[in-house]
């Protein structure tokens, strides 16, 4: 009998102490900061970063009309560029394999189509610059697929 009340005893010590570890769970849980709850922002709009920005730059296209040049690298006496001409037609300047054909302005962009002679692939490639700078004598240029903070520069040749 004994034996029979000393496990009775021993159930009920564990189930009262086991009450109150839950309560003491429950406030512990309560009190956690890392199950704050976060309002969901999946559905919330996302401006599309390209289209908010606006242009920072009024180019005039009339400007553009001429011949473009800049040193070539490592030979600071020659010069290479582009013409511009106002039917849209292009032309490159002391640049033998890369071929001018037409250029377009949009906004602060500069196209310019353009194809390699004298290699194996001579496909069009549209080269897709950021006009920086436009003066009457110069014009800086970002090619978009150039590292950040790359510009090339040129000034007008009469």
């Amino acid at each position: 009998m004994v034996r029979i009340n000393l496990v009775c005893l021993l159930i009920l010590a564990v189930a009262c102490n086991g009450g109150k570890h839950k309560e003491e769970n429950k406030e512990e849980l309560y009190n956690d900061s890392s199950l704050v709850s976060i309002a969901d922002s999946s559905n919330a709009g996302i401006t599309d970063s390209i289209a908010a920005v606006a242009d920072t730059l009024h180019v005039d296209a009339a400007k553009l009309i001429g011949m473009w040049i800049q040193p070539v690298a490592g030979l600071d006496k020659e010069m290479q560029g582009f013409q511009l001409r106002k039917n849209g037609t292009a032309r490159s300047i002391n640049m033998y394999t890369l071929v001018y054909e037409k250029w377009r302005l949009t906004h602060d962009t500069l196209l310019l189509w353009n194809h390699s002679e004298g290699v194996k692939d001579t496909s069009t490639i549209v080269d897709t610059t950021i006009i920086k700078e436009l003066s009457d004598t110069s014009l800086v240029l970002f090619p978009v697929k150039a590292a950040e903070g790359y510009v090339e520069k040129y000034h007008k040749r009469n």
